[in-house]
């Protein structure tokens, strides 16, 4: 079993450790003892660049320090940090920062550097991983499924079985999806102090004008969301609703408390592109609609 966060900390390490040497997918992969395939795309699905953009971010910001603090002639500093050429750094450098290097020496001009990606915000739970989240404005749009009505307490779980049946069995009577393999398991929890929530396993539709029997039909409101990316070393099917619970429950005490937004609706739903998933590998995607926190925006 691969443990991810230990993959991902000896990937950092290794980047940090030989920043001054060419770097190849392929060595680093092999220092991490994962294959370049996985590697690469929980490394871009986690921090939404690729490892080797990462790799030349890093170099990048660190020989700043020499060109700040030093002398050293520009194409001293793109060889002492494995750089084929001159312009091959500075092209790199002007299109990370904005400016040439030697701008940047002479206007001691300030600019967004990349440190390391510190592995204490990388959360695990057994063998699933996720990192900070990130933001999106999506328009409102319609889903078809079935709504199950279950308890609170055993909702996890059930969920999990009613995802599956839906997806292998019953999303075939849906007559307009948008993308038949694009999970979405919608979860309302407003009658949750009584004891019950809201799950449907769907599908994104067209519209809402050809309902199967014993189907429901919602229209989700536009909203800004913050999204959540679990990527698992599994198949999709072996996803847990608790698991995902409890990492719903620390990512929110470490980020939504502190940032700035506070939940907009009942709702939220899970996304899962089975199109990028097999039997070792695995995204899903939490969607929680947000607001500002005007609460707490008064108090500053």
């Amino acid at each position: 079993m691969i443990n991810t966060k230990r993959t991902l900390e000896f990937c950092l390490n290794y980047i940090e450790s030989n920043i001054n040497d060419k770097m190849s997918l392929d060595e680093i992969s092999v220092h991490a003892g994962v294959s370049k395939y996985y590697l690469h795309r929980m490394f871009k699905s986690l921090t939404g660049e690729s490892i080797m953009d990462y790799v030349q971010s890093r170099k990048l910001t660190s020989s700043i320090n020499e060109l700040i603090s030093t002398n050293m002639r520009v194409i001293d500093i793109a060889l002492e940090y494995g750089f084929d050429h001159e312009q091959s750094y500075i092209r790199a450098f002007r299109k990370k920062f904005g400016y040439t290097p030697l701008k940047v020496r002479r206007d001691q001009i300030s600019i967004e550097i990349k440190e390391k990606i510190n592995v204490n915000d990388i959360i695990t739970i057994n063998n699933s991983v996720t990192y900070r989240p990130f933001y999106v404005f999506k328009q409102k749009f319609d889903i078809v499924g079935v709504k199950h009505k279950i308890l609170s307490k055993s909702g996890d779980n059930i969920a999990n079985i009613l995802g599956r049946e839906f997806f292998y069995h019953n999303k075939f009577t849906i007559t307009n999806p948008l993308d038949p393999e694009v999970y979405i398991g919608y979860t309302n929890w407003k009658g949750y102090d009584e004891g019950y929530i809201y799950y449907m396993p769907s599908l994104q539709v067209a519209d809402l004008t050809k309902l199967p029997k014993g189907m429901t039909g919602i229209t989700i409101p536009a909203h800004k969301y913050v999204v959540f990316r679990f990527i698992g070393f599994f198949h999709p099917d072996e996803i847990k609703g608790r698991q995902v619970g409890r990492l719903l429950v620390h990512l929110y005490r470490r980020w939504i408390i502190n940032s700035g937004f506070t939940s907009a609706d009942h709702f939220r739903f899970e996304y899962v592109d089975t199109s990028l998933s097999n039997e070792n590998y695995c995204e899903l995607d939490i969607y929680q609609p947000i607001k500002e926190d005007n609460k707490r925006v008064s108090e500053f």
